[in-house]
This record gives C-alpha cells, sequence and structure tokens, in this order.
C-alpha cells in the first residue's frame, strides 16, 4: 500500500482516543492513568462541507474537535521515539457522537459514533515531515464562535502523540491510510440542526510559515428519527448523559446540584460538615488517635476530581 498524498476518503482503521488533553480531562474530573481506546467506522467518515444528521426526536448531538493522524508507513511495534517517521501527516477531524445513543454502546460507542458522516475529515493534509507533533494547534468553531482552542504540547497532552502511535503499534499493525483520532480537549459541546462547526489544525514549519489543514466544516441538519425498538436500543437520555453531552450543568441548563439533604443523609450536621471539609485529613487521623482510637485509618477512598473533598460517613 502506498503512503497516502491526501486525506483519506475510506480508511482501512478509524481509531479513537477516548481521553488524551489535560483540559479535557480536568473538565471530567476524570484522568486516566493509560490511553484507551475506541474503533469508529469506516463509513462514517465524511469531507469538508458535507452534513450530518442528527435522528428527529434526538438531542444530544455533540461535538469533538480533534487533532487526526494519518499513518504513511506501516508500523508495528515501534518505539516511541521513532513513531513520528511513520506519519504521513495530520488534519482536522470531528468526532462526532450522538449521546441519545451512548448508554447502549457504553465504551465501544458503536451507534453512537459510527453512524454515517460522524466522522468528518479534513480539508489538507499537513506533512509531519513539516510539523513537529508537539506544535499543533487545535480550534474549533461553532457558529462563528471559538469554542475550543488547545495545543499538542506535552504540559497539554496527558499522552503525547508519539506515545499514542507507538502504544497502538504494540497491539495491531497501523497500515498506510489509517486515521488515529487523538481526543478532543475542553469545549465539546451539544450543537443541533442549523448549528455549523468548524476546526482547524495549523503548526508552525520549519521556516516559520503557518501550515494549515484549512477549516473542516460541518452543517448540522435534521434526519429521519424511524427507529425500529423491536431490533435493538432506540435513543434515550437522562441527567448524567445531559451533563455529559454538555460539559457542564451549567451549559445544559440544568440547576447546580443540591447538598441540601447531606447533613440529614449524614447525621452530622451543616456545622460539622463545614468543619471537616475544611480539616486536613493528617488532622482528623490525629484527633482519631488521641481518642485512643489508634486502629482506624483516614485512606482508600479519594474523589475524583482534583481539589474537591468528600465528607461522609462510612
Amino acid at each position: 500500500m502506498s503512503t497516502p498524498a491526501g486525506v483519506p476518503a475510506r480508511p482501512g482503521k478509524v481509531i479513537a482516543v477516548h481521553v488524551a488533553y489535560e483540559s479535557r480531562a480536568a473538565q471530567r474530573g476524570k484522568r486516566p492513568a493509560q490511553p484507551s481506546y475506541f474503533l469508529k467506522a469506516a463509513s462514517s467518515v465524511a469531507a469538508s462541507g458535507q452534513t450530518i444528521e442528527r435522528p428527529a426526536g434526538t438531542s444530544l448531538l455533540a461535538f469533538e474537535g480533534e487533532v487526526a493522524i494519518v499513518i504513511g508507513t506501516a508500523a508495528r511495534n515501534i518505539a516511541e521515539a521513532d513513531a513520528w517517521s511513520y506519519v504521513a501527516g495530520v488534519t482536522a477531524s470531528n468526532d462526532f457522537g450522538l449521546y441519545d445513543m451512548k448508554t447502549p454502546d457504553k465504551g465501544s460507542n458503536v451507534r453512537s459514533k459510527s453512524r454515517d458522516g460522524y466522522t468528518p475529515l479534513g480539508p489538507e493534509l499537513i506533512p509531519a515531515a513539516e510539523a513537529a507533533p508537539d506544535s499543533l494547534r487545535l480550534r474549533t468553531w461553532v457558529n462563528g464562535e471559538v469554542v475550543q482552542d488547545d495545543g499538542t504540547r506535552a504540559d497539554q497532552l496527558i499522552f503525547t502523540l508519539p506515545r499514542i502511535v507507538a502504544d497502538l503499534s504494540q497491539h495491531l499493525t497501523l497500515e498506510p491510510g489509517d486515521v488515529i483520532l487523538t481526543g478532543t480537549p475542553a469545549g465539546s459541546s451539544v450543537v443541533a440542526p442549523g448549528d455549523t462547526v468548524e476546526v482547524e489544525v495549523t503548526a508552525a514549519s520549519a521556516n516559520g510559515n503557518e501550515l494549515s489543514s484549512g477549516r473542516l466544516t460541518t452543517t448540522v441538519v435534521e434526519g429521519p428519527g424511524d427507529f425500529d425498538e423491536s431490533l435493538g436500543s432506540v435513543p434515550a437520555v437522562n441527567e448524567a448523559l445531559t451533563v455529559d453531552a454538555w460539559g457542564s450543568r451549567e451549559a445544559a441548563g440544568l440547576a447546580p446540584e443540591s447538598n441540601a439533604d447531606d447533613s440529614a443523609a449524614t447525621g452530622l450536621g451543616d456545622d460539622l460538615i463545614a468543619k471537616l471539609t475544611e480539616a486536613p485529613t493528617a488532622g482528623l487521623s490525629a484527633q482519631l488517635r488521641a481518642r485512643g482510637l489508634n486502629n482506624v485509618v483516614i485512606e482508600g477512598v479519594a474523589p475524583l476530581k482534583p481539589g474537591s473533598k468528600i465528607v461522609g460517613t462510612a
């Protein structure tokens, strides 16, 4: 198979990273220790300027602007230090997902992310030989407003682009024309029919000129929603999916989570909960020992969101 000269219209494989950006992890309150992946159907790939359908009766179509890697040379068990030399180039991508169908295929995302047209790519390929993997800038616009603006420096990514390529090559052969969607930064949210989403990847070349993928443009339209429940799962949403798709309770138009029932549920009282929230864990452990409770420890439970605290009873 020859090295791709441009953006592939029908890749052999489309592999996507779940979470790779520090900003996305901070937004979600979960930071993965290792990269994880899912597959998207090659038939989900679309070109710039095309439309994407949100089925009638659904409400949670979310965009995810991403840097797409296009493999140029077959790669199997390659070193991270050599990984970029196997890449033909990078381009813009949009990893659309229909959260109304996320629950039935949680993790695999088959029906939520592999619908026709749900992986726009392009329009141009930035040659990997002309752009360092840590020099890329990714921006996303919705109806002309910038909603995502991030980059691929080591301090912006949890997993660098060469690491992702090398890791995948440990498990399967990456072939010329294969596409890797490298995760989305914070700012992903919901779009509706009539909205236009644009994604662009840029980089500075060795001579200082800006390289660009061009703007990948996709317009949302309403499509048929004739799902047959006798055949399989049909779209369904709940509050958790709504918050996940929009990015926050505020963006989803939901009221902040109330802690009004905390004191009643724990029996601790509002004043004591407030004091425990401010107290350091080491200080609480010392207080327990001072009261003769030497066989009691506070450990093993930690909040998923950095900087937050858990107060309650066990």
